[in-house]
C-alpha cells in the first residue's frame, strides 16, 4: 500500500493496537488502520486467539487443519493489504460468550492467569515502544469476555510498562521501563449505532443477536458507550478497510456494499471514534481529529529493526514475549 503524496509524514511514529481475535483489526478498526498506515505509521498489532470458536462453512476449511489455521490465514490477508508492521500473536482458544461450554475452557483467554497476560503485553510496549496504545473499551465493544479481558490486561501493561518494578525480569533481561503517551480505547459513534440498530430492527434482525454466531448485541453497545475523544475522517479509507475486511471471509461480514442502505451505511461510518483513556481528559478539551495530537516523535535509533521485516507473514509463529 503506497503512502498517500498529499498526507502528513508520520514516518516517527509506532503504534500498537492489541485486540483478542482475528477480524478486530479489520471489523472494528481498518479504516483508522490504513489512514495511519498509509501515512507512514508503524503498525503493531496483538492478537491474543486464535479465534477458532464459532460456526465456519465446512468448504472453507479445505486445506486447514483447524478453524483457527483459517483465520490466522485470514489475518494474515488482512495484516498485508492494511500494512501491519508485524503482527504478534498470544494463541490462546477463543473464549466464546459468558455462559457458555467454551467460556469455561482452560485454554481459553477468559481463563488465563490475567498477571500472565499482562506481561506479556507489558514485554511487547516495552519492545516495540510506542507512542500509542489502541485497545476495547471496559464493555469489550459488545460485550465479548475476550474483548473484556483485553482492554483489562493492556490498560494493567500500558502503566506498568514504564514502571521498572513491574515484571523485573524483563528489564533484567535487557529491556527498558517505557510507558506510551496515549492510551485509546475504540469507540462507536453514537448516532451510527443508533441508526444501525434501527436499520437492523427494520430488516426484521434482533440487534441483540447478530453476527454469524447470533453474539454481537448492538443495543448493549449502544447502552454502554463512553465519551468520543477523537475522531477520524476515514472515507478515503474505505477502499482499504472494505479489502481487509472481506479477508475475513469465513466470519459474516458488516461492511456490505450492495443494497442501498448497505451504502447509506457507509456513509454514515466515515468516522472512526475513540475514548482517550490516558492522558485522562479534564473535560474541556476539544475534540482531537488525530490520535496522535501533540506528540512529538521520539527518533530512536534502538528501536529493533527487525520487527515486521514482512509485515503479517509470520502470524502463526510469532507468539510475543514474556
Amino acid at each position: 500500500m503506497k503512502l498517500r503524496t498529499n498526507a502528513p509524514d508520520y514516518t516517527h511514529y509506532r503504534m500498537l493496537i492489541s485486540f483478542a481475535h482475528p477480524d478486530d483489526e479489520s471489523f472494528g478498526m481498518g479504516g483508522a488502520i490504513a489512514y495511519y498506515a498509509q501515512r507512514g505509521v508503524s503498525i503493531s498489532l496483538i492478537c491474543a486467539t486464535n479465534g477458532d470458536v464459532g460456526t465456519v462453512d465446512a468448504a472453507m476449511l479445505d486445506g486447514y487443519d483447524s478453524i483457527g489455521a483459517l483465520r490466522l490465514e485470514e489475518l494474515r490477508c488482512a495484516a498485508r493489504l492494511l500494512d501491519i508492521r508485524d503482527v504478534i500473536t498470544y494463541g490462546y482458544r477463543d473464549s466464546g460468550m459468558m455462559g457458555t461450554p467454551e467460556n469455561e475452557h482452560p485454554d481459553c483467554l477468559w481463563q488465563a492467569d490475567e498477571d500472565t497476560v499482562v506481561g506479556r503485553i507489558t514485554h511487547d510496549i516495552r519492545r516495540r515502544r510506542p507512542h500509542i496504545v489502541v485497545t476495547f473499551d471496559p464493555f469489550g465493544g459488545y460485550g465479548h469476555p475476550d474483548h473484556i479481558f483485553m482492554h483489562r490486561a493492556t490498560t494493567r501493561a500500558f502503566h506498568a510498562a514504564g514502571d521498572p518494578n513491574e515484571y523485573p525480569e524483563q528489564i533484567t533481561g535487557g529491556l527498558a521501563a517505557y510507558t506510551p503517551a496515549k492510551l485509546y480505547y475504540t469507540a462507536f459513534p453514537r448516532l451510527p449505532l443508533r441508526l444501525l440498530v434501527w436499520q437492523t430492527r427494520l430488516r426484521g434482525d434482533d440487534p441483540r443477536r447478530m453476527g454469524k454466531n447470533h453474539d454481537l448485541d448492538l443495543q448493549a453497545a449502544v447502552d454502554n458507550l463512553l465519551p468520543t475523544h477523537t475522531r477520524l475522517n476515514v472515507a478515503r479509507y474505505q477502499s482499504a478497510w472494505d479489502a481487509a475486511a472481506r479477508c475475513h471471509a469465513s466470519q459474516q461480514n458488516p461492511r456490505h456494499t450492495n443494497s442501498f442502505l448497505d451504502r447509506l451505511q457507509r456513509v454514515i461510518f466515515r468516522h472512526q471514534d475513540f475514548t482517550r483513556a490516558w492522558p485522562k481528559p479534564n473535560g474541556r478539551d476539544r475534540l482531537e481529529r488525530d490520535l496522535f495530537a501533540g506528540i512529538m516523535p521520539e527518533i530512536r535509533s534502538d528501536i529493533r529493526s527487525d520487527i515486521g521485516a514482512d509485515a503479517g507473514a509470520d502470524v502463526a509463529g510469532n507468539t510475543g514475549g514474556g
